[in-house]
């Protein structure tokens, strides 16, 4: 009607002639809407997008964050192992000086180490004078390449991964000679030690659904683990681009098809002393399903905001939808520049522009949670990342952190720092009898009771790992070190949980101390081979039991000038 009536007036006031073809208002409003809405809408998109690689970036850093988890736990059960070991080969060169027999306590240590499946002495002819597994006695092992090396270099050795022998399960041997302690004697001890920590992070992924862990030796051929729910044990690897690309580097990550044709981002580590591979799979459709959906709705919420301006500025009026416009693009500036309080101004707007003001507004509310939510939830991922989800108390993390800062600390200003080391007693028999649920309640209790007990503000409770609990404290000297391990270890005795499976009948924990002042030059690593040394000793005590670093360095004094 308006345009005809324009069209009328300007037929009265000029004479005719051709007119050039001009753009009517609705087209010009429709580019000027363009122009407004496609900007954000573009910005939107390229954010979105950027979310993605970000989401597909950290799933990247954690698979391979948990593939160095594993890493880090099997090069700790390998010092492990070694301590052992060496405890073994000195008890071992006692025995003969003593002329004694030479199974004295093995048995007794199996049982208190599951992860190993026997430890077996063998002579300078690699023939097997004595083991915890009856039947291996009298066995040649003098083939074996790991037990030729450790009698040739006279030191710690450890085999690569393979099937073993008699427990056909994944092991690797851990090999210690004898002579690296007493040249006269020569012989070795050796130690197959299954590998459970695989086991265990298969299982700490089975809330990722599509999730794979394999273990795999530098033939390319699968030592343990699985992908999904098949395991792959056994396995040969080594003619597959998948094994190429990840045997080429120590560690990395990538993105591509699994060996079972499902699409995930892969982590992997090189295992520490062998060429071994840990490799972490995380379903790429889980990691990033969340996002994709957001990204959907995104889209859709695009495409109705963007033909929403534009009908409005298809029906609209030059001074009723132009300045609007206008309006409103400098207002989403402003949100593409971070200014998220910031509002449209109303003044005498058509109606039609309500629902997008609303839109705008609720757009910067949602923002401006989203924000919000965001700085919780980095606030929520700093906690995890620092604490143990089950018992409340520092992580190995955090405690790995927090030693290292004491530590240096106390060489700087010339103070102790005390550490004690707590191991729940037969804890494995425990799961076994009452079940996972009620492991997990005693580890929460005796976590409780940590948290209750410790008096410095300094002081560190903190799940080492399993059954397994640390207690930092700074300034403590090995006397009073012992006197919050035997309060501890009474706290424990006094909750009366029952423990079927053990010989008090009742849940207990033994306590290794150690209180050292240290040396600049010193890691922190010598302050927790102490407190291990010590809770080793406890363990072969008989459990129930704290014993202080210095009382072991004592006793092996003491046998080695009997």
């Amino acid at each position: 009607m308006v345009d005809r009536q324009m069209d009328a007036a300007d037929s009265c006031y000029s004479t005719p002639q051709k007119r050039k073809p001009t753009l009517s208002i609705r087209a010009r409003l429709v580019i000027l809407a363009l122009l407004a809405v496609v900007p954000l809408m573009l910005d939107r998109v390229r954010l979105l997008e950027q979310g993605r690689t970000e989401r597909i970036d950290s799933a990247a850093a954690n698979a391979l964050e948990l593939a160095r988890r594993g890493a880090d736990g099997q090069r700790e059960m390998i010092l492990t192992t070694k301590t052992m070991l060496q405890v073994l080969a000195r008890a071992y060169i006692g025995s003969l000086a003593s002329g004694t027999t030479c199974n004295f306590y093995l048995s007794d240590l199996v049982a208190g180490m599951p992860w190993v499946n026997g430890i077996t002495i063998v002579d300078a002819d690699g023939k097997v004078k004595c083991s915890t597994v009856p039947r291996a006695i009298g066995l040649d092992l003098s083939d074996q390449l790991h037990l030729r090396s450790a009698m040739e270099t006279g030191e710690f050795t450890v085999g690569k991964y393979t099937i073993g022998r008699l427990h056909k399960v994944p092991t690797f041997v851990a090999v210690y000679p004898t002579h690296a302690i007493n040249p006269s004697v020569r012989a070795a001890v050796m130690t197959s030690v299954d590998l459970q920590w695989v086991n265990g992070l298969i299982a700490a992924l089975k809330r990722h659904t599509g999730s794979s862990v394999l273990l795999v030796d530098s033939a390319g051929t699968v030592i343990a683990g699985g992908l999904g729910k098949t395991d792959w044990t056994g396995k040969r690897l080594d003619d597959t681009p998948f094994f190429k690309r990840i045997s080429q580097g120590d560690e990395g990550t990538l993105r591509g098809d699994g060996l079972d044709g499902e699409r995930r981002i892969f982590g992997f580590v090189r295992i520490a002393s062998t060429d071994a591979r840990l490799i972490v799979g995380l379903n790429e459709a889980e990691a990033l399903s969340s996002i994709d959906r957001e990204i959907s709705l995104a889209y859709l919420q695009l495409g109705l905001f963007g033909l929403m301006v534009l009908l409005i500025a298809w029906f609209g009026g030059e001074r009723l939808i132009v300045a609007p416009i206008r309006s409103l693009a400098r207002v989403a500036e402003r949100f593409g520049r971070g200014e998220l309080q910031a509002r449209p101004t109303r003044t005498a707007w058509a109606k039609e522009f309500a629902p997008l003001t609303a839109a705008l507004s609720n757009m910067a509310i949602r923002l401006a949670e989203r924000e919000q939510q965001l700085r919780d939830a980095n606030s929520h991922l700093q906690e995890l990342a620092s604490s143990d989800a089950l018992s409340g108390l520092a992580n190995r993390r955090s405690f790995d952190s927090r030693i290292a800062a004491d530590w240096q600390r106390a060489g700087k200003l010339g103070r102790p720092l005390a550490l004690l080391m707590i191991d729940v007693d037969h804890f494995k028999l425990f799961n076994d009898r009452y079940g996972h649920l009620e492991g997990d309640i005693c580890l929460r209790r005796i976590g409780k009771l940590l948290k209750e007990i410790v008096t410095g503000t300094d002081d560190l409770p903190a799940r080492y790992g399993g059954e397994e609990f640390a207690l930092l404290l700074p300034g403590a000297s090995i006397d009073a070190a012992l006197q919050v391990a035997e309060r501890l270890r009474r706290t424990v005795e006094e909750l009366c949980i029952a423990h079927a499976s053990s010989p008090n009948g009742q849940v207990t924990v033994s306590i290794g101390a150690a209180s050292l002042i240290p040396a600049l030059s010193e890691p922190a690593e010598q302050l927790v081979d102490a407190a291990d040394i010590a809770l080793y000793s406890a363990k072969r005590r008989g459990r129930n039991a704290v014993v202080a670093h210095s009382a072991v360095v004592l006793s092996e004094a003491n046998r080695a000038t009997a």
